[in-house]
Order: C-alpha cells, then sequence, then structure tokens
C-alpha cells in the first residue's frame, strides 16, 4: 500500500490525564478477570502470581489489550510494539493477527484535538502558511501521527503532530504495565523486568523529544549520503518544534508490501538492508533502532529505500562495538566450542545450565554452523533455525535468558537483528551472508 495513501484508523479522543489513563487500565484489568476466572483480580491484588499464558493469551483478553493499548497509545502501545517484533513464533495465527496490529494501528486523534496542539504550537492563524493540510492522518505511531500538507511554494511536508501531554503520561503508563508484567508467569524468576522497564522507558522520553528527532534525521543524512540506495527525509525547521516534526513528504510502498518486494528483487533489499546495519553498528557508531518495517519505503521509480522515524536512535558504544567485532571473529570460525566459550565468557548466556539446555544450545549453534558451510547464499525461508525457536520451545529460551544487563545500545540493536531476520524469512530473501560478514570482519581488523 502507497504510503501517501494508507488509510489511518477511526478517530477516537486519546485519554490524556493520568486518571484517565488509569482508568483504562483497570478497565483492562477487569475484562480480563471478567473473560477467564473470578478470582484473577482478587490473586493481582492480593500479591499472588498469575498464569497469564491462559488468561491474558486467550482470544478474547488479547483482543480487550490490544483494544485498550491501541487506544492510550504512548508507553502502552509502545510496550506493545516491543513484545510484538514476530508474535507467530509464540501465538496461534488468530491470536497473531490481533497482536500485530500493534505494529501498524491503532486509533488517531480527531480534528479537533489536533487543531488543539497545532494552534498551542503554532499560533492561530496557522492554516494560511499552507495550500492545503490533510486532516485525515495517513500514519499513526506510538507517541504521535503524521498529516500530509503542501505549503503555498507547493513543497510537500509530512507533519509529526505528539499526542498530548505525552511526556506525563509515560511514567503512569509503564507503572501499570509493570505491574502486570511482574505479576505474570512466562518469565523465569531471576530474570530483572525492572531494569528493561527503565530503558524502556528511557527510551521513549527520548522518542519524545522531536527536536532531538530532527537533530538524529539530520546526522543519519550526513552518514549515509554516500549510499545512492538510500534516502532519509529534510527537515522543515520552520514549522518544527518540540511537539511537532515536518519534514519533506516522501512516497513509496511500505517494505512488508509483498508486491513492491517482488518487483524490486528481494535479495537486493536483503542485502542492503545488512550492510546498512553493519554500517551503522561498525562505521556510523548510530543506529535507527526500530526495526518496524512501516519506517522503511520503497520508491519503484529509482529502487531507493526510504528510511523514516528517527525517534529510536542510539549511539553505538565503543564497548558495544568491539562486543558485535568479536562476535564477528568468533563466529567466522565456525567453531562451536570457540563460539560458546565467547558467549559464556561475554555473559551471553546463563552461569548454571543444565545438560538437556546445553544441547538445546548446541543445536542451535550447530545448525548456523552447518547452514553457513553449504553454498554462497543464506536462504532464512529454508532455515532450519527458526524451527528451533518455536511456541514449543519457548521454556528452553527462557532458561538461556542471559543474566547479564547488557548495555541499552547492545539491546537494542538485537532487538533490530531480530526482526531483519524475521523479516528476510518471511519474504524469502537468499544473501551470501558469510562473505559480508568476512569482507566486514577484514574492514575492522584494517582500521
Amino acid at each position: 500500500m502507497d504510503y501517501n495513501t494508507r488509510k489511518s484508523n477511526s478517530p477516537k479522543r486519546l485519554p490524556s490525564s493520568l486518571i484517565e489513563r488509569n482508568l483504562k487500565t483497570t478497565n483492562l484489568l477487569l475484562k480480563i478477570g471478567l473473560q477467564t476466572s473470578g478470582d484473577i483480580i482478587s490473586d493481582l491484588f492480593m500479591g499472588k502470581s498469575v498464569n497469564l499464558n491462559k488468561s491474558l493469551f486467550s482470544t478474547k483478553n488479547v483482543y480487550s489489550t490490544v483494544e485498550t493499548l491501541k487506544q492510550l497509545r504512548g508507553a502502552a502501545m509502545k510496550f506493545g510494539q516491543l513484545i510484538s517484533i514476530d508474535d507467530q513464533l509464540i501465538f496461534t495465527p488468530e491470536l497473531s493477527q490481533i497482536i500485530g496490529q500493534l505494529r501498524s494501528s491503532g486509533y488517531s486523534m480527531p480534528p479537533r484535538q489536533v487543531k488543539k496542539v497545532l494552534d498551542k504550537n503554532w499560533g492561530p492563524g496557522w492554516l494560511k502558511n499552507f495550500d492545503s493540510f490533510e486532516v485525515q492522518p495517513f500514519a499513526a505511531a506510538s507517541i504521535g501521527q503524521v498529516h500530509k500538507a503542501k505549503l503555498k511554494n507547493g513543497l510537500e511536508l509530512a507533519i509529526k503532530i505528539q499526542f498530548p501531554n505525552i511526556r506525563k503520561t509515560i511514567k503512569n503508563d509503564m507503572r501499570s504495565l509493570k505491574f502486570i508484567a511482574n505479576k505474570a508467569s512466562f518469565l523465569p524468576q531471576d530474570f530483572d523486568l525492572n531494569y528493561y522497564f527503565k530503558i524502556c522507558e528511557e527510551q521513549l522520553m527520548v522518542e519524545s523529544e522531536y527536536i532531538l528527532e530532527a537533530k538524529n534525521i539530520e546526522k543519519y543524512s550526513a552518514l549515509c549520503k554516500a549510499n545512492k540506495n538510500l534516502r532519509v527525509p529534510t527537515i522543515c525547521n520552520e514549522f518544527s518544534t518540540d511537539q511537532i516534526l515536518a519534514m519533506s513528504f516522501e512516497d513509496g510502498s511500505e517494505l512488508c508490501s509483498q508486491n513492491s518486494i517482488v518487483k524490486l528483487k528481494k535479495n537486493k533489499i536483503a542485502e542492503l538492508l545488512i550492510r546498512l546495519l553493519l554500517d551503522e553498528i561498525f562505521i556510523f557508531q548510530f543506529v535507527q533502532t526500530d526495526p518496524n518495517l512501516s519506517n522503511f519505503l520503497l520508491k519503484s521509480a529509482d529502487h531507493k529505500v526510504v528510511l523514516l522515524d528517527f525517534g529510536s536512535c542510539s549511539n553505538v558504544s565503543n564497548d558495544t562495538k568491539d562486543l558485535y567485532k568479536g562476535l564477528l571473529s568468533v563466529g567466522l570460525t565456525l567453531n562451536r566450542t570457540k563460539i560458546k566459550n565467547f558467549l559464556n565468557s561475554n555473559g551471553f548466556l546463563p552461569s548454571k545450565i543444565d545438560k538437556n539446555i546445553d544441547e538445546f544450545i548446541n543445536e542451535l549453534i550447530d545448525t548456523v554452523i552447518e547452514e553457513l558451510k553449504v553454498g554462497k547464499n543464506f536462504n532464512f525461508a529454508e532455515s532450519k533455525l527458526f524451527n528451533l525457536i518455536e511456541a514449543d520451545k519457548v521454556k528452553e529460551f527462557q532458561k538461556i535468558l542471559p543474566q547479564t544487563l547488557f548495555d541499552p545500545d547492545f539491546i537494542f540493536i538485537q532487538r533490530k537483528i531480530l526482526g531483519f531476520l524475521l523479516f528476510f524469512k518471511s519474504i524469502n530473501a537468499s544473501i551470501p551472508i558469510l562473505s559480508i560478514i568476512k569482507e566486514y570482519d577484514k574492514k575492522l581488523q584494517n582500521r
């Protein structure tokens, strides 16, 4: 679907006060309780653990949860997006379809609420500067929505408008979500959930600073200027504030559009993205960390990839760069013992694991090694690796979650890597991943 013709969701006033948002969250808990067992809410407030695998993940409750998060947006919806990179690995197809809405949909602000935000930032009479301004947004994110407009001089803009009082609601929303997650039973007892919630909250606060996002766009544009296959929007500073981000309107098709992928050579696009990610880590040391495919557009005219949404960016520390450099080098040995030693010495694996889990880790590593050895290209769709990370293996993955608290930049990069790998699998991409890694490893050795 073209970026400039996408339909937004139905307008619905976004609750902006803490009282309104708390009522929404409380109502969600009540719905979950009524739709499963009569004592789940009392168990929650008595401090008992609740098995949410059978309650929160039932079809009715997932629908209620998604609908609530879509209306709350902000931190609530962002958290939902963070845990739904590829829900088909965990949920049934029916539940996956519901959860998937968090990555691409949500209610938009009605015109009256939009005008109130614009009046506050641009002052009354701002419309005289525009030849046209589309009241209906063509895209919406977790903390804002985007409108198309045309200036008097003919320049087309994408106007990103932040939802009202978003910063004030972030801490409150995260506190409510943490309460639910802490009572759930789908994470190991020693998993430091508070640390990851803290990272998520800090990232959301950064994303709410549109002035910073404008600087990120300008910085990223300069970094990838030499790459003729990439395009980044241009900031219009005259109409940009801390709550409004005005930039050049870029048309194209979303990366998740299967038709566009076929037409524009899926393997070429996959290789472009993997090389861009390696450049971000090792050359730029600056990563756009959100793997949401709606952040990428394909321009059929010149086969360029347009990069969007730079609220979620991270500087890559030298420590993180060196850690990834070590991962590349040891990975190229294609030696399971050396790889496991590296993973253990750098805290990627728990200090104590039983025999069954150790054999599971061996199977994961051996599968990747064997598939990298066969042929020039690595076929993501045919890889047996993805068969090992399906729903029936969730308990095994819980047991090998690292106890090491990695830096935020490393965590967000890992999420982007996973998002890309799953995307490559979905489009049946086949690329020379081993030779690409060797190329970058050689570059790094010579730097």
